[in-house]
């Protein structure tokens, strides 16, 4: 039988990165084409050519009308709201991260010297159905069998904990990224590690801290000489790349100058950490209310965590070390990478995966070094247990008081995969069709949730009002949801027609006008 090789990816906002488990079954990076360990998220659109990573960043000041960064953040979107134009061809975001992906699995074939077939892809513990439907979409588009989607905050407690099973503990996992924040417990024990709580905002990163930088520094310019030097495309990528550098300095130095030139003038500004510090204090106290809510949550004390884990660039600043410290007396753990932990713990879940597909057919297919790799010390192969990061609810009618409520099939925390079952009565008499409203989010309310999209369900004839109607809600390994209904002993399973991201026949299309550009 021919080995597949499987890959783990994380695809990150600012910044993304590739991991493999090699011959001896320990987990590795694999590095990109021009020899580094991560690659940029950023496209340069050139004629028939993407280019990916660093080549594309560097060039973002000289040519910003012909660059695109941050497309995480736009994810789950439908063209409508989101979409980039280049030499008349119009792009989704689903379409701008294969393009990365696409990089991605080139350099890791490149490196491995073997076709790449399969792949587990990261996403913020908090993305919603339409943020993960879509980097599966984004996944396919590059060619990739999407093994599974893991939660970032999962992966790295996965990296973590490997060789850790034997040590029963309680971790918390601070993930703040180029554009996203999340916070999850996690418990490893026996064999198994099991997320107890999550919660994040997926559009807090590094990015909100640069942005700081960039309106302090106009703010000045303004003030010198009258003009708003963010008016102008290629000035305000230039002193993006400026914040950016100032804001790395500060984390080993107390104070950076920075000098931006637009028009024929400049100015100059001094920044020290405690005035950075200052000016973002806001960004710091929504990542300290996210920790305490998660906390509640949980249902834990502080003093009963036993690890503190930080991962994503932006962990590195002493700000956020120091909230850190505020809130737990626990310990840091310092044997984990935060720029390449997520990627680890992705191969390892692919590996994980792949031997359980190994376990159902009888078929060996991965070396026997690798197995015991990831097996405890009583031979069971270490088990990944995840929670819903949202409550998944239904829109009804209530004759009582006459308006819509949101009644929750699938509660947040729920482990996963989850199922649910409801009956409900039909509105009216002779009701021809059923249309199932499905939403997302906490509220009782429809116009507070996340609408996710519509079934629309034929009915038996003659049906008088209050028929019962079975609704049976299915919430897969990657938190997508797959929706089935009963009516009078017909059943259907019916596809969501979902108002996010991609339709289905526009991936096809997708995948046909990304065949013809040359991804480098």
């Amino acid at each position: 039988m021919s080995q597949r090789k499987a890959i783990g990816i994380d695809l990150g906002t600012t910044f993304s990165a590739v991991a493999h488990i090699d011959s001896y079954g320990k987990p590795q990076i694999i590095p990109n084409s021009e020899n580094e360990r991560i690659t940029p998220s950023v496209i340069l659109f050139d004629g028939s050519n993407a280019i990916v990573g660093t080549l594309a960043k560097t060039n973002s000041v000289a040519e910003p009308e012909r660059i695109v960064d941050f497309v995480k953040r736009e994810m789950g979107k439908p063209k409508e709201q989101f979409q980039r134009a280049f030499e008349d061809k119009v792009y989704s975001a689903e379409e701008l991260s294969a393009l990365i992906l696409r990089k991605l699995k080139t350099d890791a074939e490149k490196f491995l010297r073997c076709p790449v077939t399969d792949a587990v892809i990261t996403v913020p513990a908090y993305f919603n159905d339409a943020e993960r439907t879509a980097t599966i979409t984004a996944g396919q588009l590059a060619g990739l069998n999407v093994l599974q989607i893991i939660n970032e905050p999962t992966a790295a407690a996965v990296a973590y904990g490997l060789d850790k099973l034997d040590q029963d503990q309680t971790v918390f996992v601070f993930d703040l990224g180029g554009g996203t924040f999340d916070v999850t417990i996690m418990r490893i024990e026996g064999h198994k590690i099991t997320m107890l709580a999550t919660n994040g905002d997926h559009r807090l990163g590094g990015k909100d801290w640069d942005d700081v930088i960039v309106n302090f520094v106009a703010e000045e310019f303004d003030r010198a000489h009258g003009e708003n030097p963010l008016l102008d495309l290629q000035s305000y990528q230039d002193l993006q790349s400026r914040a950016l550098a100032a804001k790395l300095q500060l984390s080993s130095r107390p104070r950076t100058a920075l000098v931006h030139s637009y028009n024929g003038k400049s100015v100059k500004v001094e920044l020290t950490r405690e005035d950075f510090e200052k000016r973002t204090r806001h960004l710091i106290e929504k990542c300290k209310t996210i920790c305490e809510m998660v906390m509640q949550e949980a249902k834990l004390k502080w003093s009963e965590l036993n690890k503190v884990l930080l991962v994503g660039g932006m962990t590195r600043m002493p700000m956020v070390r120091e909230m850190i410290a505020q809130l737990s007396p626990v310990p840091l753990a310092t044997d984990v990478n935060p720029d390449e932990a997520v990627a680890v713990g992705a191969t390892i879940q692919a590996i994980l995966l792949m031997l359980q597909e190994e376990e159902k057919s009888g078929a060996k297919t991965l070396p026997e070094d690798t197995r015991q790799q990831f097996s405890s010390r009583e031979g069971a192969l270490m088990q990944v247990t995840n929670i819903t990061s949202h409550t998944l609810g239904v829109v009804l009618w209530d004759d009582r008081e006459l308006e819509e409520y949101v009644f929750p099939m699938i509660n947040k925390m729920s482990a996963i995969p989850a199922t649910a079952k409801n009956y409900f009565g039909t509105a009216n008499a002779n009701m021809p069709r059923a249309v199932v409203r499905i939403v997302e989010g906490e509220s009782s309310l429809p116009g507070e949730c996340v609408s996710l999209g519509t079934c629309d369900v034929e009915l038996p004839p003659f049906l008088p009002k209050g028929s019962p109607v079975e609704l049976v809600y299915e919430y897969n390994e990657n938190q997508i949801l797959e929706v089935a209904v009963q009516a009078c002993g017909n059943e259907t399973k019916i596809s969501i027609e979902r108002n996010t991201g991609l339709a289905p026949h526009e991936v096809a299309r997708a995948k046909e006008g990304l065949a013809t550009l040359s991804v480098s």
